[in-house]
């Protein structure tokens, strides 16, 4: 039997003694110090040796046999584990090294102006749980293995489908709906269902890279296509030869356009003689402050080649993780399989609290709670930017969760957006969405930041645009902020707060 002198329990370590203990009986069995098969002290024994209760060395003990490094037999004590030689497989000093470099990182909250974020304090996060604790109360069955449901509770998808139907027009039954984990599972399935290797697929540039990624996944050629203020400008002739035509119609990433009802015919007359299909990405349709929101693209459609997708990231919380496809029938099979190969199914919990929450219109009046904030720290951040004199254009104002702002002609967006990342602000340039050049510009988001973290964050951008604009501009020079007189700036803390 070995005895364990030689280190203490210190009353200053954060941990606790029995985690203290826990850990260095860990390190010695991993640098060869207790060898395997060797002997340790006992309870008793070791508690007075380090001075602390018999209890805190029983619970050492039993958490490293759980763990696999000790064993315990009857009578004989607890021994290091016969095969602790596995824990050995790297020397202490390479382990300490590596440990050094793979820093644990911890989650965060966006900065000023990272785009698609919502305002996660907005959610109604307890009466979120008051249904989550009702849906528990109706039995364990949740917590069981469900694979009956790979595309999600049939109550759910029951809710999200009448939700679709009244407030987008979407032409589907609840039996044509799948859950699945975000819009960008979706994309990734359907690029595996939809696409072989080599096919066409058209797409709107700028657009969204996740929908690139998973097309080129599968092997597909990405074709780019330009966008104007109607929408995507899909050349007739060539677009006969795509398999695959992905769109956000209804409110373009990352420019904002909001495609014409013409464009919308023409694509879906494509669609048809080209036999090809329409991907319809319904990104930040729920947010529009100036007009209502157009119908969806699927409504359109009587031949069902439109594949409707959508996501509760924007609208509730990203970390929730639950989006939805609306598929044609003859889809919903192959769908339905691939979807059980790639994770059985979502978890049920939260699929049934978000049924019951979309049941008890909680969902609706929380959005309509985030139109306003959301409207307010727009209007707010434009009068800001024209009143830094920032030289920055937004085409397409009034509605969305971001704010697509263009630079002057021949300005190099991306060492613009690593200035702005160096002084603490995650503004994107618009090339970044790009395959094909386009005008420079950045892309803002504003949802998750109320009135003072906007203007914290125009204060940050103003000298950056200043120094950089202010040989193009000459006299008209874009102010520091700490020129801007006290009569034209209102002190902070009078400024109306969101939240």
């Amino acid at each position: 039997m070995k005895r364990l002198g030689g280190f203490a329990l210190e009353r200053s370590d954060g941990r606790s003694k029995q985690t203290q203990l826990t850990s260095r009986l860990k390190q010695m069995i991993q640098a060869g110090e207790l060898q395997a098969g060797e002997r340790l002290p006992s309870t008793r024994e070791l508690a007075n040796e380090l001075l602390v209760s018999r209890n805190t060395v029983v619970a050492a003990y039993e958490m490293l046999v759980g763990e696999g490094y000790l064993e315990s037999q009857l009578r004989s004590g607890f021994r290091v584990n016969k095969a602790a030689q596995a824990f050995r497989t790297l020397s202490q000093r390479t382990r300490t090294a590596r440990e050094r470099t793979l820093t644990p990182r911890l989650p965060g909250m966006p900065v000023p102006f990272r785009p698609t974020q919502p305002d996660v304090n907005l959610f109604p996060l307890q009466i979120w749980n008051r249904h989550r604790t009702r849906v528990l109360k109706r039995g364990a069955c949740l917590l069981q293995y469900q694979s009956r449901f790979p595309i999600g509770l049939d109550e759910l998808r029951q809710n999200v489908a009448q939700y679709l139907r009244d407030s987008r027009g979407v032409r589907c039954q609840w039996h044509e709906l799948a859950i699945t984990n975000g819009s960008q599972q979706a994309l990734f399935l359907l690029s595996h269902l939809l696409l072989r290797p080599g096919q066409r697929v058209y797409m709107e540039d700028p657009g969204y890279p996740g929908a690139r990624n998973a097309w080129s996944h599968a092997g597909a050629r990405i074709i780019p296509v330009s966008v104007d203020e109607e929408g995507i400008r899909l050349p007739v002739d060539d677009a006969l030869k795509a398999a695959l035509i992905y769109v956000t119609p209804s409110h373009q990433f990352p420019l904002g356009t909001c495609m014409s009802l013409a464009r919308r015919l023409a694509l879906l007359q494509v669609a048809r003689t080209s036999n090809a299909w329409i991907v319809e990405d319904d990104y930040d349709a729920e947010f529009r402050y100036t007009s209502t929101p157009q119908p969806s693209l699927q409504s359109l459609d009587e031949q069902r080649r439109v594949i409707y997708i959508g996501s509760f990231s924007k609208t509730l919380f990203p970390g929730l993780r639950l989006g939805y496809v609306v598929l044609p029938p003859d889809l919903i099979e192959r769908f339905t399989a691939l979807k059980s190969i790639v994770d059985d199914y979502s978890p049920l919990i939260d699929q049934a609290t978000l049924a019951a929450f979309l049941e008890s219109g909680a969902f609706y009046a929380h959005l309509r709670r985030c139109r306003r904030h959301y409207a307010e720290r727009q209007t707010f951040f434009l009068e800001q930017v024209k009143r830094y004199g920032i030289p920055l254009t937004f085409p397409v104002t009034g509605r969305g969760m971001n704010l697509a702002g263009m630079l002057p002609e021949n300005a190099n967006d991306r060492a613009l957006s690593i200035q702005l990342r160096n002084a603490e602000l995650d503004i994107p340039p618009l090339s970044r969405y790009a395959v094909e050049p386009v005008r420079p510009g950045l892309v803002f988001g504003l949802a998750a930041f109320d009135k003072r973290n906007i203007l914290k964050g125009i204060e940050k951008m103003a000298p950056i645009f200043a120094e950089k604009f202010a040989k193009r501009r000459g006299s008209r020079s874009v102010p520091h902020p700490a020129k801007i007189s006290s009569s034209r700036k209102a002190p902070l803390a009078t400024l109306p707060l969101s939240k």
